[in-house]
């Protein structure tokens, strides 16, 4: 029987070698000296970077009661209401709320808050909106403190706040249910707060 010849044995070697190493010697080498390959968005909504603390706006339901630390404790996707609640105000209500039932056991971490600028307008959206929306959070609050804070683009957007009064992300133009579901999802899991 012929027995292998060195040449041959180190060639297998080789091969073996760069079989195996050579994927990841090209990964680390990609991650490191390309990583505009790894740059794609892992979020849906504009994330605000840094997250700025929203300052203690006074708020208070729509009878008048004051609600201090009203936008704490939960996650809050909020809505900075104008003094009615038209057809597209009822829209993204609606995918708020479609989005907080699709989370499931953890909707009763997420609270959909409708900003009004006074509470006249807290009121008459309760009257409106109660039916349809018995769980969404109303709350008049200084409109010009909160736009101030919050400089609005998009009349209707959404503003994503966590449990400690931070303003994560904000969602506005034409928002998908599926990317901020996943937004969302994302945060509850990985969040040790709330």
């Amino acid at each position: 029987m012929n027995a292998p010849s060195p040449s041959g044995a180190r060639f297998r070697l080789v091969l073996l070698a760069v079989l195996f190493l050579g994927p990841v010697i090209a990964a680390i080498t990609i991650f490191f000296y390309a990583p505009e390959w790894f740059s794609g968005r892992v979020n849906y909504g504009t994330l605000v970077s840094p997250a700025r603390v929203v300052p203690d706006l006074v708020l208070s339901d729509p009878a008048g009661a004051p609600k201090p630390g009203a936008l704490r404790d939960k996650w809050s996707l909020v809505y900075l209401a104008g003094t009615a609640c038209d057809d597209r105000c009822g829209a993204r209500l609606a995918l708020a709320r479609q989005v907080r039932l699709a989370l499931n056991q953890n909707r009763g971490r997420v609270q959909r808050v409708y900003l009004a600028p006074d509470a006249a307008a807290a009121a008459a959206a309760r009257a409106q909106l109660a039916a349809g929306h018995p769980d969404l959070v109303v709350l008049a609050a200084s409109a010009a403190a909160a736009r101030a804070f919050f400089q609005p683009t998009d009349r209707d957007a959404l503003y994503l706040l966590d449990p400690l009064g931070n303003w994560l992300m904000t969602y506005a133009g034409e928002v998908e249910h599926r990317g901020l579901h996943r937004d969302l999802k994302k945060l509850l899991r990985i969040s040790r707060v709330g």
